[in-house]
């Protein structure tokens, strides 16, 4: 028998049920909005259009914009998510240990596989930027991290230099090794072995002298 003080009762687990339901589908027509982006960029190249990702993650366009509050944010998410997910390939294994030639060797080996594999991701959020500030945010942090590696794997290299020497070999290290200097090697012609080779010789001349 439903007494007056349970029936409300009822009504409000009812309301929860209802309620919670429907977070439970927006949380999962986002994430899949989401996941569509990153599919698409990486089958593309490019950033992707409301049209293209409502598609891709069969909901409605309307539901794209109802889930984010804009194209920017929605794209945002989408390489930040995929950088979390891929997070494994920034990793430098055994990092700082060894002779330095394997160091050298594994570190090259490194930033390769990782620009290899997200090259398309790692285009469009270099495009995004120039206009998007959270793009920006998001891309120094990996930039940060690549940083931070080089100090890490030639710490023993950089011990003896003075804090400011120190700082300007990271930077050069790290932008030698950079995205963008591997993107603009590959257009004057050197393919991947040819670009590992140059690296090779160039941090030995960089982290020996």
């Amino acid at each position: 028998m439903t007494t007056r003080d349970s029936a409300p009762q009822a009504d409000r687990d009812a309301d929860d049920t209802v309620t919670d339901g429907r977070r439970r589908r927006r949380e999962l027509g986002r994430v899949a909005v989401v996941d569509a982006v990153i599919d698409l960029i990486l089958a593309g190249g490019r950033a992707p259009t409301a049209e293209q990702i409502a598609e891709r993650a069969d909901v409605s366009v309307a539901s794209v914009y109802r889930y984010f509050e804009s194209l920017d944010e929605l794209r945002r998410l989408g390489v930040q998510r995929y950088f979390e997910r891929i997070d494994h390939l920034i990793a430098i294994p055994d990092i700082g240990e060894g002779p330095l030639p394997r160091r050298i060797d594994s570190f090259v080996a490194s930033r390769l596989e990782f620009y290899r594999v997200t090259e398309p991701m790692a285009r469009m959020s270099r495009h995004q930027a120039l206009d998007v500030e959270q793009m920006r945010t998001t891309l120094a942090r990996v930039r940060a991290t690549l940083a931070d590696q080089v100090s890490q794997h030639f710490a023993p290299e950089l011990a003896p230099l003075s804090s400011a020497a120190r700082q300007d070999r990271v930077a050069v290290v790290a932008a030698l090794t950079s995205f963008e200097a591997w993107d603009l090697l590959q257009e004057q012609g050197l393919d991947r072995t040819a670009v590992r080779r140059a690296w090779r010789t160039h941090l030995t001349i960089l982290l020996v002298g």
